[in-house]
């Protein structure tokens, strides 16, 4: 064997390398075939087959033949107490576990026996040198399993229902774990847990855990009072932070400002837009690059018209200028017909007023107001924000509704966009499609944009589909498909609607036709002319 080959630190590399390239089977007994090549590659090949592992089954499996057993549901067990000779050899592989993950499905493999013998295994924890813990299992009967595993060289650490990440739901078994969590493990650099309940309690203790935290980088958890908040701030390693805001009282900050100016990406989860402004009145991120905000609430109304200036604010105002992503997230779907049909009333119509505060921003790359109605915005103010935002990559506007309120967009305003932002990548907005002027400006001036392969145009009215279908070609020469809001069957509609999706899917065909024959000029520009001359050669 080479000389190279003897440091330890280059085999690990290399066997990291195997287990990362080949699937799990194949890379699982190339290791162990390593491991039992020779004394240099045994302890280096050890270590990397048993770095992680999925539930206990691996190192159960250890045990001899005639001490594990399965009963009659199939689950694995034990069929007497474990003498110290096996614990030994159980341990030779437990120290190398650096990670484990223990789902819902852990409960369907496993019995009592085995739980009670891991919690009462020699030594202090089953897994001594365990750094990251994801722990997706809501049953009462594993959290003394758990309790046993927080060992302090955690430095990451998840807990919630299951692999759907549903929030841990609340006990008293699991707060009195929670609040002993960084006793524990003092070292934690990322923590998620989302632990949410009905009533403040689990706010109190949630936030007390997080008030223990003193080296995080990654926080998700639920709602978060005033106490954790200023904690956090005063936290120079945390850099991402996600948490929830479910009633103003835990969130209330009494007017004392707090900067988390620290933060790069923040996630502020709300029942509503108007708790989420109330939520940001006193709160800054002044460093931030990405803020996401998870709405999902079931209130009657789409959204209150009268707190949008002020959510809008909050954005220009309680976050850095450097702010390159913002979006909304409406989970469950925002818009049920009924409450898209309240867009009809021009009281919902944001104008570009409401939205000029976002200007100022001129490093964003993606913006998200797909939620909103849009049919008060005019050609000439998406050209300013256009102008405003030309880092601009992703760009939402309008198009999340589907009921039928004719934009006051046209293709101008489209043309704008690709115009001024020339990194533009995705495009959803609802406009009037129709033919413009292709020799005047804007559009003679507008260099095509070779990024954009789909948009998604919503309930975007449109007359003359195959002179759209030019111009989008022409501005789009990479433009395959156009994605909108399917077939408007029972349902009365307005005349600029009655042809929306076969008009649309005429678009569409056109596309196809446009690029096949872009496609065959452009494979001809690349032969030789001898070819192209004489085609018999």
């Amino acid at each position: 064997m080479h000389v190279c080959l003897l440091p330890t630190e280059t085999l690990l590399h290399i066997f990291a390398i195997i287990h990362e390239d080949y699937n799990s089977l194949i890379s699982r007994a190339a290791l162990a075939a390593l491991a039992r090549t020779c004394m240099t590659f045994k302890e280096p090949a050890l270590d990397t087959l048993w770095k992680h592992i999925d539930g206990f089954e691996p190192l159960i499996l250890c045990f001899p033949e005639g001490v594990r057993d399965r009963d009659v549901e199939g689950k694995m067990t034990l069929t007497r107490p474990l003498f110290a000779k096996e614990w030994s050899t159980f341990s030779q592989y437990a120290h190398r576990i650096r990670s484990l993950t223990f789902d819902s499905s852990e409960p369907n493999i496993i019995d009592d026996r085995i739980v009670q013998a891991l919690i009462s295994a020699p030594s202090s924890t089953p897994l001594p040198n365990l750094c990251r813990l994801h722990w997706l299992d809501d049953q009462e009967c594993f959290i003394p399993l758990l309790r046993c595993l927080l060992v302090p060289t955690i430095r990451s650490i998840e807990l919630r229902s299951n692999i759907s990440g549903i929030p841990w739901s609340p006990s008293f078994a699991k707060s009195a774990l929670l609040t002993s969590l960084v006793v524990r493990c003092p070292s934690v650099r990322e923590f998620k847990c989302v632990y949410q309940g009905d009533s403040e309690d689990t706010s109190d203790v949630i936030s007390d855990a997080v008030c223990g935290l003193r080296e995080v980088f990654h926080l998700e958890a639920g709602v978060l009072n005033t106490q954790a908040l200023l904690h956090l701030a005063s936290l120079s390693s945390l850099k991402s932070l996600h948490f929830r805001t479910y009633n103003i009282k835990s969130t209330q900050t009494n007017d004392v400002p707090i900067s988390l100016s620290q933060i790069n990406l923040v996630q502020i989860a709300a029942p509503s837009l108007s708790v989420l402004a109330h939520c940001l009145r006193n709160v800054y991120f002044f460093c931030c690059r990405s803020v996401t905000f998870d709405i999902d609430s079931n209130w009657g109304l789409p959204y209150d018209p009268l707190v949008i200036p002020e959510l809008i604010i909050s954005l220009s105002e309680h976050f850095s200028p450097a702010l390159e992503y913002f979006s909304f997230d409406f989970d469950p779907p925002f818009f049920s017909l009924e409450d898209e049909a309240i867009l009809v009333n021009p009281r919902f119509a944001l104008t570009f007023d409401a939205i000029a505060p976002l200007l100022s921003l001129s490093h964003l790359t993606k913006v998200d107001l797909d939620w909103i109605c849009a049919s008060a915005i005019d050609d000439a103010s998406l050209k300013r924000m256009a102008q405003s935002w030309p880092l601009l990559q992703q760009f939402y506007f309008g198009s999340g509704c589907r009921w039928m309120v004719p934009p006051s967009l046209t293709f101008i305003g489209l043309i704008h966009l690709i115009q001024h932002c020339r990194d533009l990548r995705i495009v959803d907005m609802t406009f009037c499609a129709c033919s413009v002027d292709t020799d005047s400006e804007p559009f003679s001036k507008t260099i095509p944009n070779k990024n954009i392969s789909s948009i998604f145009v919503g309930m975007s009215p449109i007359v003359d589909p195959i002179a759209v279908a030019c111009q989008l070609h022409t501005l789009m020469p990479n433009l395959t498909g156009v994605d909108r809001f399917g077939s408007l069957e029972e349902i009365r509609v307005a005349p600029q609607f009655q042809n929306f999706d076969e008009d649309w899917a005429q678009v569409d065909d056109f596309l196809t036709v446009l690029n096949t024959g872009a496609k065959m000029r452009e494979s001809l520009s690349k032969q030789p002319m001898s070819a192209l001359t004489h085609p018999s050669v």
